[in-house]
């Protein structure tokens, strides 16, 4: 056995080898997707899709430097059109019939104490409906539970419209709102009587002008009142802005569609001889007695009359209110001849 003792003297150290380099491979490793996809081959799957993910790294988040948000009262012009309603940071309002609640609104449609928005802190909104008889909607779709809140959502309490405004601009969001409000009708996000009116009157004398025809189109929900008196006011709401909606999808680009008045809508269309009008207002009819409306529950036929005018050589001295006047007979005519038709 050898001694270590005997092996002589110690020998100098030996340099250290260099530490070989290390290459970090990316942090994402995706498998290409085959190329070309099918039809049926367009879902990143798992398998065709592999993902490193990193820990410890927690999401950026935008700052809020504005935590404050508002309701603005959208419709009826009796809720106070045009009002802002705060909900500041880390605290909570209710909107309700009775008196003590933050926003009270005097309408038979809103329960006493019918919905809360609350305000957490760094731009977390929420809603919920206090056990509401006509319930909480948002955007239309009715609340079940506890549900969040994002700029630019639309509340409806009952009969109320409200928009919800939040975010880093929300002064400039609130004052465009506002100015949208002078020109359009917020329950049915159409033009108003004082837009179509001043629309109209320019199309006119551009048609006079030109020496090209423009048309005219006015249209009113048949047996309205006794739906209303059916079924109730909301659901009346709901049908107006059903109609509205249907309508609007037939209108095209720079042509006006405007709420007249109660269950009345116009359309202006520039440049349009009665031909190309009796077009557009046969495919709005169809379009709105196509299917039945449902509305709370409730499903139920509804359809239109229209009346049209032209405006053609040799273009006569002629104000807006005389267009809408003679349209508005042929619309009585189309409303004797049974309803649910066109005349012109």
């Amino acid at each position: 056995m050898t001694d270590s003792r005997d092996q002589g003297p110690p020998q100098p150290p030996t340099e250290k080898p260099p530490r070989p380099t290390m290459h970090l491979g990316p942090v994402l490793k995706l498998t290409p997707l085959p190329v070309p996809l099918t039809p049926d081959d367009d879902d990143l799957s798992e398998e065709r899709t592999k993902v490193t993910k990193l820990k410890g790294l927690a999401p950026l988040t935008p700052e809020v430097t504005n935590p404050d948000g508002f309701l603005l009262i959208l419709y009826p012009p009796s809720a106070g059109l045009g009002q802002r309603i705060a909900v500041p940071v880390n605290s909570s309002i209710v909107i309700g019939r009775h008196p003590d609640c933050n926003f009270p609104i005097n309408d038979d449609s809103v329960s006493r104490r019918h919905a809360e928005v609350a305000n957490g802190g760094n731009g977390n909104f929420t809603i919920k409906d206090l056990g509401s008889t006509n319930g909480t909607h948002v955007n239309d779709s009715p609340i079940r539970r506890l549900r969040s809140l994002v700029n630019g959502d639309r509340i409806r309490i009952g009969t109320v419209l409200l928009k919800f405004l939040t975010g880093n601009d929300i002064e400039a969001a609130y004052h465009d709102d506002v100015y949208k409000l002078t020109i359009s009708d917020a329950l049915t996000e159409t033009y108003n009587k004082r837009y179509l009116l001043d629309f109209l009157d320019r199309e006119i004398e551009k048609a006079r002008r030109s020496q090209r025809s423009m048309s005219f189109v006015m249209i009113d929900i048949d047996k309205f009142k006794n739906l209303n008196d059916t079924y109730g006011h909301l659901v009346g709401d709901l049908v107006l802005r059903e109609v509205a909606r249907r309508i609007a999808s037939t209108v095209r680009k720079g042509e006006v569609f405007a709420r007249y008045g109660g269950e009345e809508f116009a359309v202006v269309l520039p440049e349009t001889p009665l031909e190309g009008a009796l077009e557009f207002a046969e495919r709005a009819r169809a379009t709105v007695c196509a299917t039945p409306f449902e509305a709370e529950g409730n499903r139920m036929p509804v359809t239109i009359s229209l009346g049209v005018m032209e405006f053609a050589a040799p273009f006569a001295e002629l104000r807006p209110e005389d267009l809408i006047s003679r349209a508005d007979a042929k619309l009585y005519e189309a409303k004797n001849a049974g309803r649910n038709c066109v005349r012109h």
